[in-house]
């Protein structure tokens, strides 16, 4: 596979959705200089869904931002993490009647006009990710941090998962039943990383389609994530579930099966 390959252009606007009951979550922390861009070219993507937004406790405007360019707003009181932002939009998407639950993050590193990608992978039975795996522009460190947790994570799931840490997804609502479960706990990015996992153990898979790694020139702050700290706990996740199935060598075969084709025949749509 050749780490340079481009990510393929957006889709023009106007290009014909799928007909799904949709709803679009962006958990936002501070991301005022960003968030009202971004609301508007989603209200262009998908004029008859507006976004909803949640605001995780911000105090740079991005609440007022967001709902001046279209949004719907819920407000946290204060910040509490990723993860919880989005489970609060999840459960409201689904009190909504959503049938599919998209999200992306508010910083701008996840181009609105790429949702059509996503969507036309969208079943039931399968969550979508939008992968930088193939795309150039990722910090290296990021990139080498990325590539253990997608080991971890494929090898708890059974499954080859591509760009394990992209928050740019779709997920069927048979994989949002059960998100009482992590209340208390994966306040921060390891609910993405869990949940792929615990929807792999209920039948459910991980796709991907090609986005581009837009990150210099694109982001306004520095990002929340932190490689080693976050990655850390990722992992310490991944080893108490891997335990809790005496390390699942079966799994584990199957995960570095379809790494592999991943990198020889470099795509991102493997499945198992």
């Amino acid at each position: 596979m050749t780490e340079a390959t481009a990510a393929p252009p957006p889709l023009p606007l106007g290009t014909a959705l799928p007909p799904l009951a949709l709803a679009i979550v962006i958990p936002a922390y501070q991301e005022g200089a960003t968030i009202a861009g971004l609301v508007a070219r989603m209200r262009a993507v998908v004029p008859e869904v507006p976004p909803l937004v949640v605001d995780d406790g911000s105090t740079d405007g991005t609440a007022a931002e967001a709902r001046a360019a279209g949004a719907e707003v819920l407000a946290l009181p204060s910040n509490q993490g990723k993860g919880a932002a989005l489970r609060q939009g999840m459960r409201a998407a689904l009190a909504g009647g959503a049938d599919y639950v998209a999200t992306l993050d508010g910083d701008g590193q996840h181009r609105p006009e790429d949702l059509p990608r996503l969507l036309a992978l969208a079943r039931p039975d399968r969550i979508v990710i939008g992968s930088r795996r193939r795309a150039t522009g990722q910090p290296a460190a990021r990139r080498r941090a990325n590539r253990v947790a997608d080991f971890w994570i494929s090898w708890a799931a059974g499954h080859a998962v591509a760009d394990s840490q992209s928050g740019f997804r779709i997920y069927p609502a048979a994989a949002l039943t059960a998100l009482d479960r992590y209340e208390g706990r994966a306040r921060r990015f390891s609910f993405e990383s869990e949940i792929l996992i615990d929807a792999a153990r209920a039948g459910i898979t991980t796709v991907a389609a090609d986005i581009p790694a837009l990150y210099a020139g694109t982001l306004k702050r520095p990002s929340h994530f932190r490689p080693v700290a976050d990655i850390s706990r990722i992992v310490m996740m991944v080893a108490g579930k891997l335990l809790a199935r005496g390390m699942d060598p079966a799994g584990l075969r199957r995960a570095l099966a379809g790494l592999r084709r991943l990198e020889e025949e470099g795509r991102n749509d493997v499945s198992p």
